[in-house]
């Protein structure tokens, strides 16, 4: 006799799923991490934290949410300047200021540096967000492949792991470092004839 197993239909986040990564951003934005909760969150929706839960699996999937929403924003304005006429080195500075942190407390970067550490306990997490950190080494690889660096790799990873220091640094309010400055510091370490193109 065949099984009659009963498979519940999977309910759906009645079309809120947007409003749901709205209002986490504004929480994320007003509150911190830290205070980012599913209860507050289903508070603001109108929905429980279990029903939250249920859909996004724990906070952790939450915050990867939000920071795959937020990179595929920025990838869609990058297109654009990447697709302009712009010397390599506009380009550049371009692509360092999109990678970097708007300043101090810049959300995004507060969400990556939540997930960095949580990666080093959930595997599914730190394999999804090693992909959305490897995108930018990719990119930035291409460039460099483009305007004829050899072993351009192995530079794009130079660089985004300076970039990454810098933008902790940046996004914790150490006064001693920049933007601008830590721009300067990732096109020092350009071969000297792409410091001084465009």
């Amino acid at each position: 006799m065949a099984s009659t197993k009963v498979v519940r239909p999977k309910r759906k986040l009645d079309g809120l799923r947007d409003r749901v990564l709205d209002e986490a951003w504004a929480l994320l934005i007003e509150r911190g991490v830290a205070d980012l909760t599913l209860a507050e969150l289903g508070r603001r929706v109108e929905t429980s934290a279990g029903h939250l839960l249920y859909h996004f699996g724990s906070k952790d999937e939450l915050l990867l949410d939000l920071l795959r929403r937020n990179e595929a924003d920025l990838w869609r304005q990058w297109r654009l300047v990447r697709g302009g006429e712009a010397e390599f080195l506009a380009v550049y500075r371009a692509f360092c200021r999109q990678f970097l942190p708007a300043g101090e407390g810049d959300p995004r970067w507060l969400v990556w540096l939540e997930l960095w550490p949580r990666g080093l306990r959930v595997e599914d997490l730190r394999g999804s967000f090693d992909e959305l950190d490897e995108a930018w080494r990719i990119e930035l690889a291409d460039m460099l492949a483009d305007a004829g660096v050899p072993d351009p790799m192995s530079l794009a990873r130079r660089v985004c792991w300076l970039l990454d220091g810098l933008a902790v640094a940046i996004v914790l309010g150490q006064t001693d470092v920049s933007v601008d400055e830590a721009i300067e510091h990732a096109i020092a370490s350009l071969p000297e004839d792409l410091r001084v193109s465009g």
